[in-house]
């Protein structure tokens, strides 16, 4: 119905407008329906000439053309005769008309072409008559307007317009006067004049022609209509234009006191009302909500309280049936005291709520969001809430700037261990498999260590060193060679660069052969040496305990004695130095500036030709590490071009991961029984060094994972990768999961740390936000009733609550109770509550104070007892008083208001001669109108 009055409000303003003033509604309709008859006209004669020339299907091009312009031909003329002043027997004759011409446009839509013009059934000359008749009755009601009208001329004066200036007062007219003008809004209202502007109409109309109706309707029945002169009281049912009943409650002198705030679907709801008014009101109590009050309702044998506040706007609602209403009490009361202790959780993104296991012997601490769903939990448990902090407290900056990593993909972990750093491989399978044998003082040196392991380990070779081995190996682009053990001690190097592998191996052999049959020469100070030259010439040198030389002869003598005897002429210079000869290679034991020993191979020409390559804190660890050489002398050599596995045994099998250059820089996690065994493990150690990502880790990282059913989840590891928690949700997809812990990690920095003892007042919602109070286990006892536009506001409620609530008086709605309170302009009424706090009843006079409207609620006790029931059926004067004194008003047989007095009088007599005057003198008023 809205969308209808407001379509034709619309088309009204728009004649008025571009048009002017309607003499009548049939004007704007005639008007409206020649505009769409033209429009649909040039419409098709638009597509035929468009069609024709585009559309290849002819007969559609026409079918629809003429279908279009015929139709528009219909309208036309039909809006044509609306706007004559035509009787209402034409216009139906015009109605009939058009239908039947608008048959014929539609038959000819369903016969054209097939069955037109010998096609078919040839139906042309049938529809062509029925829309030709159609036609010809809507213009021959045109063409006999005299006739049908009585007039000569086409258009007749507009009847109840006078030329006379518009007139807003009647201070000089003996009768009365309809003064029409436009309100703010450019609506039409009217007064009625009789030497003073007496009434006004209630409503405003939106067209002229609606307004002159409104008028003549009054005009017609104002002189009918009475005051009721009634020897008592009386409720007075009336029925609204909808269906539904409504009532009043008037004085014996035909004033309103009362209505009844509702409106009741049949006339017998609207008796009931009246009943329990008359039954309930006489000695009903009056409510004083001073501050706040608790009220209690049942509800299907359950009872539930409310928080109300002095204008008996619930604010707080109880969650939990209470069996009686003593139990309702008690919970209202735990309510209050529970809601002034407890926490304002308002989480803007995360918070962590520290809770207490169900058996009461250990805590756990769980994420939360801001809408208090769990994110997740922690899988260790605590002795005491204090623990639980503690940890909370260290998990959290750690978080902040955790590592995420993925479950599935081989990772090297890099982390602290003391001041050392350290790393180790996780494979595919969440198992550790590999490890760094040594820390190191450095980040940097830990990665490098890594990017190595990851490079080499796809060539690597597999090797078991069975006691020792000689390894040749690179470095550059020379070679050198080394003697190690099984546990990679070196027991023997190189002490100069080779050109090649097989350079090195042959420098081996020179060391086999040589130190087989080299002797043990022991020194403790410098010694002259003679030796044979690799020419056969004699020479000889000073060396000192380290095996630098200190000098030499400069020069080659033919003999062993001339050699020697040139050194004595220099050994006079160091009395202390020993004298050594040396017919073949010798081991010489030294000991250095720091007093370590060492052992060193020289040939027979005095060539260093290998070395210790440590040092031993007395000559017998020193004389024992040179015995290991000559113990494996005779031990395999192997090439160690690229980086190897090693195999070794250690009760199981393990491996360590060997560069060529000879450093260890990882070992296997995990053992093998067999050697076989370890073996076959190795390829997915391969692929897992060789494709890992590194991830440094503090003392807590992020673990996300996907599960079987292809859902994703994440969880927090410690340091040594035990699990201390994990998420509660499980995601749709990866993306998806790495933003929620994203999210999780920037918001920990500002989360709060919470604890639940009894209860807790959350904040939900999106755009509208409102409390709960609820307990640890998340059962809400309370809610607000309304929500907030802002979290802002949401406080500022839970504030009232918490001031409120501790001194709330209690509210018993078991029974009716009239209820004091004030309106948006600060005058006081009454209203009479049910049981179920619903308005019974409503005052309709305003009082300058509570206490004024309380005493006027006496008398009206007695009015509602002493109350007659009438129902009226027609038009009639009501009395009543208002802000600055009496007012009467015009109401109808609906309940509607048709006019009321202009202005409030001093007395019920002064008033009721007004009405009395209008009564008089409006059923022969004429109307003017003005702009």
């Amino acid at each position: 119905m809205s969308g209808n009055t407001e379509f034709r409000t619309e088309l009204f303003r728009l004649y008025e407008h571009y048009v002017g003033d309607p003499d009548s509604s049939k004007d704007v309709y005639g008007y409206w329906l020649f505009i769409v008859g033209y429009v649909a006209g040039a419409a098709g004669v638009l597509l035929y000439l468009i069609g024709y020339a585009t559309v290849g299907d002819e007969y559609f091009v026409i079918r629809v053309s003429a279908v279009v312009a015929a139709s528009g031909l219909v309208f036309g003329l039909l809006g044509f005769v609306l706007m004559l002043p035509v009787r209402r027997r034409g216009i139906q004759a015009s109605l009939v008309g058009a239908f039947v011409a608008l048959v014929g446009v539609v038959s000819f839509g369903a016969v054209y072409p097939n069955d037109w013009r010998g096609y078919g059934e040839d139906l042309g000359p049938e529809v062509m008559g029925v829309f030709t008749a159609g036609i010809a009755v809507i213009a021959g009601v045109a063409a006999l307007i005299p006739v049908l009208t009585g007039q000569r001329g086409m258009f007749v004066e507009e009847e109840g317009v006078t030329e006379e200036p518009p007139v807003m007062t009647g201070d000089s007219l003996e009768g009365a006067q309809f003064a029409v003008f436009r309100d703010e809004a450019g609506d039409w209202k009217w007064h009625i004049l009789h030497l003073e502007a007496l009434a006004g109409s209630e409503e405003s109309a939106t067209t002229r022609p609606q307004t002159e109706e409104d008028i003549e309707r009054v005009k017609s029945q104002i002189g009918s209509a009475g005051l009721m002169e009634l020897t008592t009281s009386a409720f007075r049912l009336y029925e609204r234009r909808d269906g539904q009943w409504q009532w009043t409650l008037m004085r014996d002198d035909g004033s309103v006191v009362a209505d009844c705030g509702n409106v009741f679907a049949d006339r017998d709801g609207a008796e009931q009302s009246v009943s329990f008014l008359k039954d309930r009101g006489p000695d009903a109590d009056v409510i004083d909500i001073e501050g706040a009050a608790f009220t209690y309702t049942n509800e299907r044998d359950d009872w539930f309280w409310q928080l109300l506040d002095e204008d008996r706007n619930p604010l707080a609602n109880g969650e939990v049936a209470a069996p009686t209403q003593d139990d309702a009490e008690d919970a209202a009361v735990d309510f209050a005291e529970r809601f002034g202790e407890a926490r304002l959780l308002a989480l803007e993104d995360v918070g962590v709520e520290l809770r207490e296991r169900e058996s009461g012997d250990d805590w756990y601490w769980r994420f939360v969001d801001d809408t208090d769903e769990e994110l997740a939990t922690s899988t260790v448990d605590f002795d005491s809430r204090r623990d639980t902090e503690d940890a909370v407290e260290a998990l959290l900056p750690e978080l902040e700037t955790a590592s995420v990593t993925i479950a599935g993909e081989p990772t090297y972990e890099l982390y602290t261990s003391g001041e050392e750093w350290q790393w180790r491989l996780v494979d595919d399978t969440e198992h550790v498999i590999a490890r760094n044998p040594d820390g190191m003082a450095d980040q940097a040196d830990v990665r490098t260590e890594t990017d190595e392991f990851g490079s080499h380990v796809r060539d690597a070779d597999i090797v078991e060193i069975d006691d020792a081995s000689y390894e040749t190996y690179p470095v550059g682009e020379e070679w050198h060679w080394r003697l190690v053990t099984e546990d990679r001690d070196v027991v023997a190097a190189s002490t100069d660069p080779h050109e090649n592998s097989e350079a090195a191996a042959e420098a081996i052999s020179r060391v086999r052969e040589q130190a087989s049959q080299a002797d043990l020469i022991e020194f403790e100070n410098a010694a002259f040496q003679v030796y044979e030259a690799d020419t056969g010439e004699w020479r000889w040198r000073l060396i000192d305990e380290d095996g630098n030389v200190l000098a030499d002869s400069g020069e080659e003598h033919t003999s062993r004695g001339d050699a020697a005897e040139a050194m004595m002429t220099l050994k006079e210079q160091a009395p202390d130095a020993e004298l050594l000869e040396i017919d073949t290679a010798a081991f010489e034991l030294f000991v250095d500036d720091e007093d370590r020993w060492g052992w060193r191979l020289i040939d027979e020409a005095g060539k260093l030709v290998a070395e210790d390559p440590a040092t031993h804190p007395t000559r017998g660890a020193a004389r024992q590490a040179m015995n290991r050489l000559l113990e494996h002398l005779e031990t395999d050599v192997r090439t160690m071009e690229n980086a190897i596995f090693q195999t070794y045994v250690e009760e199981d099998w393990h491996w360590r991961f060997v560069l060529p250059g000879g450093e260890t820089i990882a070992v296997s996690e995990t053992t093998h029984p067999t050697r076989d065994e370890l073996v076959e493990s190795l390829p997915p150690v391969r692929d897992a060094a060789a494709t890992a990502r590194d991830y440094t880790i503090g003392d807590v990282a992020v673990q996300i994972r996907e599960s079987a059913s292809g859902t994703w989840d994440w969880r927090l590891l410690d340091r040594d990768r035990d699990e201390i928690a994990e998420s509660a949700f499980s995601y749709e997809d990866r993306e998806t999961v790495i933003t929620a812990v994203n999210g999780l990690k920037t918001a920990v920095a500002d989360a709060p740390i919470f604890t639940i003892e009894s209860a807790i007042i959350r904040l939900t919602g999106d755009e509208q936000w409102a409390w709960e109070l609820v307990d640890r286990d998340r059962n809400v006892l309370a809610s607000a009733v309304d929500a907030q536009p802002t979290t802002d506001e949401a406080v500022e409620a839970v504030d009232r609550v918490r001031q409120l609530a501790p001194a709330a008086g209690r509210v018993d709605f078991d029974v009716a109770s009239f209820e004091l309170f004030a309106d948006e302009d600060e005058q006081w009424r009454w209203r009479l509550i049910d049981e179920n706090g619903r308005t019974a009843a409503e005052g309709v006079e305003h009082h300058a104070s509570s206490d004024a409207a309380r005493d006027a609620l006496e008398p009206v006790r007695n009015l509602i007892g002493d109350a007659s029931i009438l129902e009226i059926d027609d038009v009639s004067f009501e009395l009543h008083t208002a802000e600055g004194g009496w007012v009467w008003r015009l109401v109808d047989e609906h309940g509607e208001r048709m006019a009321e007095s202009t202005r409030a009088y001093d007395s019920r007599t002064d008033a009721r001669e007004a009405m009395n005057a209008v009564k008089n003198h409006a059923p022969e008023g004429w109307i003017t109108f003005t702009e």
